[in-house]
């Protein structure tokens, strides 16, 4: 079982990580275009991924919740502060995730859709560099 959890645990990073790292970097490509060619460039493919990233962070987070159950509080204990900095640094990822998703349906709505495509971008942004610093943390725990 505890295989299986991990195995799904880092794909899910994977599959999110990745998701994250194509975003930001379409969307610093997108900001060299003209507003009328990137709105629609970066809705569509925000779009694409969005059911990719829902599943992907919400896998990553349960697979992460049933390794500490099937483990015991022996795991969090031996990450000493860099897991427990990680769990902080998850729930950073997973607040701004919800808020780039909020801004994203806002912005399909046309709801102030300039404002909100830019607080997605800036949640998008905010986990992004949260889940990297979280990897990092992970590794230093379990070193």
């Amino acid at each position: 079982m505890f295989k299986l959890l991990l195995i799904v645990h880092f794909l899910s990073l994977a599959g999110s990580l990745g998701i994250s790292i194509t975003l930001f970097v379409l969307g610093l490509h997108a900001s060299t275009l003209p507003r009328e060619e990137a709105a629609p460039l970066m809705g569509r493919v925000a779009g694409a991924v969005r059911h990719v990233s829902i599943v992907g962070i919400s896998l990553l987070v349960l697979s992460g919740i049933a390794l500490v159950l099937v483990t015991g509080q022996d795991t969090v204990q031996a990450g000493g502060w860099w897991f427990r900095a990680k769990l902080v640094l998850v729930a950073v990822v997973v607040t701004a995730f919800v808020v780039a998703q909020v801004n994203q349906a806002r912005a399909r709505r046309g709801d102030d859709q300039s404002a909100a495509a830019r607080r997605a971008m800036l949640a998008g942004r905010i986990a992004l560099s949260a889940a990297v610093l979280a990897t990092v943390f992970a590794v230093m725990a379990f070193q």
